[in-house]
């Protein structure tokens, strides 16, 4: 029994020796080119709040927020940030065009709006942190002490109309409750058959590439151009049965994963038929397509993405290789997105694209190029109410205006002009 006790007991130490020094550390602030501005504006635009990873505040409770108060854009961090919290509202106040964002932190909170003045931010962030509460009381206080905010009616002996009222409202948001989950199921819905249909048309082409393949004698020249032949028509074979069965953009995401295996497979086949070295092995097992075209086959060459946000590998077809090494441009296949058709790499993969949605601005290089081909592809306005097949789209160019206006805890800052064009009237900040 003894030795069990002592074991636990250094067992103990040792983890105190670990994790003690970093209790009460308080985590890294987001430094301002961590913060993704565009997919946040985007989604105070779409729903009137954000919700980061982690922030203590559930998706329901931040919704009834914005019932009750629609005027105001919640924003919801699980971190502090390095710029500030007004800094922040600011910059999204900017994007979203006119309102009122208030941004709440583990350590503070800003508020900027076109609305209210500096006084009547200043009066409900006291409010708002008069004593430290969950993050939906404390959104909740701030709201509720803004001017002209709809405040709980006093008892005057009308309680028929009042029931009446109730009734009225509850119903109305119940109608509207069921007529939104009809226009979703119905944009799900369309966006599975955007994705199905683009899925069979790449099917299709591989499905030909397997016929003229079949009639070439040269395809059993050898045991490995069986193999990587009958690999790819065993794949064919069995997508044609899951894409009727799939009812999810998950699964048709699995399938498009198998089409890639499928490309390399012929690619590797044609190549030993023509005397050509078989294409370099997938990574971890998972071929990819060709950046620009996945109808154009698998990708056989590596080719180099330098974007603002660092550098990334990406696999070309050799036709589009050589393009690049001419200095072309090759043309991106475009994919269906809702209303809208967006080039193939910005595409989700459960649509056969490569799923980079974040890609605009970059730059693509091959071997042996001088300089790169510029790219410059604009990101989708409204990613989710256009059917983005549920993949973040952010909807603008992140421009933030880096300022210089001085701020302090407690203190308000200086308005400045929107993008949009309207003028914020009022800035506050305080910590928490």
């Amino acid at each position: 029994m003894r030795r069990p006790v002592m074991a636990l007991a250094w067992a103990i130490v040792a983890w105190s020796l670990v994790a003690l020094p970093t209790l009460g550390q308080s985590p890294e602030p987001i430094s301002p080119e961590a913060i993704p501005l565009d997919e946040i504006a985007d989604d105070l635009g779409f729903r009137h709040y954000y919700k980061s990873e982690g922030a203590p505040v559930s998706v329901n409770e931040i919704e009834a927020l914005v019932g009750a108060h629609p005027d105001v854009y919640f924003v919801a961090l699980a971190g502090p940030v390095a710029e500030g919290a007004d800094q922040l509202a600011a910059d999204l106040l900017e994007l979203v065009g006119a309102g009122t964002v208030v941004v709440l932190s583990p350590d503070e909170v800003g508020a900027v709006s076109s609305e209210f003045d500096d006084a009547s931010l200043s009066s409900a962030l006291d409010v708002m942190i008069a004593q430290e509460d969950a993050y939906s009381v404390e959104f909740d206080q701030f709201a509720g002490a803004l001017p002209g905010a709809t405040t709980s009616p006093a008892d005057q002996g009308g309680f028929p109309w009042l029931a009446v009222i109730i009734i009225g409202v509850v119903g109305f948001i119940g109608f509207t409750l069921w007529r939104s989950g009809r226009r979703q199921k119905a944009a799900q819905v369309s966006r599975l058959e955007d994705a199905r249909t683009e899925i069979r048309h790449q099917m299709d082409v591989i499905a030909d590439q397997i016929v003229k393949l079949a009639d070439d004698p040269r395809t059993e020249m050898s045991p490995e151009t069986v193999s990587h032949y009958r690999a790819a028509s065993d794949a064919f074979s069995q997508a044609e049965g899951r894409l009727a069965a799939a009812t999810t953009l998950a699964a048709l995401e699995d399938l498009s994963d198998d089409l890639d295996r499928a490309r390399w497979d012929l690619e590797a086949t044609t190549a030993m038929m023509e005397g050509r070295s078989p294409p370099p092995a997938p990574v971890d097992e998972k071929p990819e397509h060709c950046f620009f075209d996945p109808t154009h086959g698998a990708g056989v060459e590596e080719a180099e993405l330098k974007t603002s946000a660092g550098v990334r590998k990406v696999m070309v077809c050799r036709a589009d290789a050589e393009k690049l090494r001419r200095g072309e441009a090759p043309v991106p296949r475009d994919l269906p997105m809702g209303p809208q058709r967006v080039p193939a790499p910005q595409a989700p993969r459960s649509a056969g694209g490569s799923g980079l949605d974040w890609l605009d601005v970059f730059s693509v290089i091959v071997g042996g190029m001088g300089r790169g081909v510029d790219y410059n592809w604009p990101r989708q306005s409204s990613r989710r109410s256009s059917g983005g097949l549920g993949i973040p789209f952010p909807g603008r160019s992140s421009s933030r205006s880096s300022g210089s206006s001085s701020r302090s805890s407690g203190s308000s800052g200086s308005s400045k002009s929107s993008s949009s064009g309207s003028r914020p009237k009022g800035r506050a900040r305080r910590t928490r």
